[in-house]
């Protein structure tokens, strides 16, 4: 049966794909062919690092997704992506230090500066998650470091007995168990985590988080040189992920917010910790840093923005920049207090924004590259 088309959902539903696609590598590739367009040929050569770039021939029904050389795809990966893992990695590490320091000689005048670092590890988190890419699907991050709601009555039953997190058991582990830990309900209860069992839950938790960020930096690096080999099927595919992602960030911003008008306080992800406006914000810094370059939307070579903008795109990138620049600007005046009913327009002028700019991404970015964002794995008939 025929299915139109739609952006990827969440970057754990890519994981199966991308490990067809890896496996794929070993398998002889056919020889691409090589265009005789010298228009074409030209603007893929006055693309950042294409100077090793594969050539093909036009397709003349549609578009085929251009294939960036090993110079581009080697800089984008290590400027815009592997500065955001090494970042979360950095943030987990202190966080479980501080735990670990905290358990050691508990001091409930500690407990902010702890609450502090779970924040910064979180933000650093929703960065990455602003605009994943193959190692991090793979890895199935988002549910291991990230899964919520935690299920906190599970986690109490393990403390009761003296149990550790669970390493496999998503529901039990992750940032968001962390928050309950640190934060509490809202009730006060977050100062228990002197209590022995409790505060070892917590850097138990901390510490299988730093673990699986230490895996993770051997899959950045098998990235790295499968983007470097010899066969060019990951750089051919290294486009359709990443935009692909880089969309589904966008979807993950729109998930801080629940799905009903009058939602009950529990409904919001981050309500805990109160993090919904800084994880949206982040999650925007995200997508700014691996199109222009860096968190601020500044420019630079090692970009999606400049990569597009050599293929001769450049009106399309300058729509994505006005897009993305309106979405910053509707964030930048949220509320603070973005539960508030008083916030409701700006919730309502942001969501129209991300949405313009997730629609931007797949029409003047995806389709003419002839990139297909197709359905997923977890999507229904």
């Amino acid at each position: 049966m025929n299915r139109p088309t739609r952006p990827l959902a969440a970057p754990a539903r890519l994981a199966t794909g991308l490990l067809l696609a890896l496996a794929a590598i070993a398998a002889p590739a056919p020889a691409p062919a090589v265009s005789t367009a010298t228009g074409a040929t030209a603007a893929i050569a006055a693309a950042p690092g294409a100077s090793d770039a594969t050539t093909e021939a036009a397709a003349p029904e549609a578009a085929r997704p251009p294939v960036p050389g090993r110079a581009f795809a080697l800089a984008w990966t290590e400027q815009a992506y592997l500065g955001r893992h090494r970042a979360l990695r950095s943030a987990a590490a202190t966080l479980h230090a501080g735990l670990a320091a905290f358990c050691a000689r508990p001091a409930p005048a500690a407990l902010p500066a702890l609450q502090r670092q779970w924040s910064e590890a979180f933000l650093a988190w929703r960065r990455m998650d602003g605009a994943g890419a193959a190692p991090t699907v793979i890895a199935r991050s988002g549910r291991m470091i990230d899964f919520r709601p935690a299920r906190v009555r599970d986690v109490e039953q393990r403390i009761a007995r003296g149990e550790g997190p669970a390493a496999h058991n998503v529901a039990v582990r992750g940032l968001g168990t962390l928050e309950y830990l640190l934060f509490g309900d809202r009730d006060g209860s977050a100062a228990r985590l002197a209590e022995p069992a409790r505060c070892a839950y917590a850097a138990g938790t901390a510490e299988l988080i730093v673990r699986d960020l230490a895996q993770l930096e051997r899959g950045w690096q098998q990235q790295l040189e499968r983007l470097g080999g010899d066969t060019d099927l990951p750089r051919r595919n290294l486009l359709a992920e990443n935009i692909g992602l880089m969309i589904s960030g966008l979807d993950g911003a729109l998930a801080r917010f629940p799905k009903v008008r009058e939602a009950a306080p529990e409904a919001w992800p981050d309500w805990r910790s109160a993090s919904t406006r800084a994880a949206i914000g982040a999650q925007l810094e995200g997508f700014a840093t691996a199109w222009a370059g860096a968190a601020d939307g500044t420019r630079s070579a090692a970009s999606l923005a400049a990569y597009l903008a050599g293929l001769g795109h450049g009106n399309a990138v300058a729509r994505v920049d006005a897009a993305l620049a309106a979405a910053r600007a509707a964030w930048a005046a949220l509320p603070a207090a973005v539960a508030a009913p008083t916030a409701e327009a700006g919730r309502a002028r942001l969501t129209e924004a991300i949405g313009a700019l997730k629609a931007a991404m797949e029409g003047e970015v995806a389709a003419p590259l002839g990139i297909v964002l197709g359905f997923n794995d977890n999507d229904g008939d």
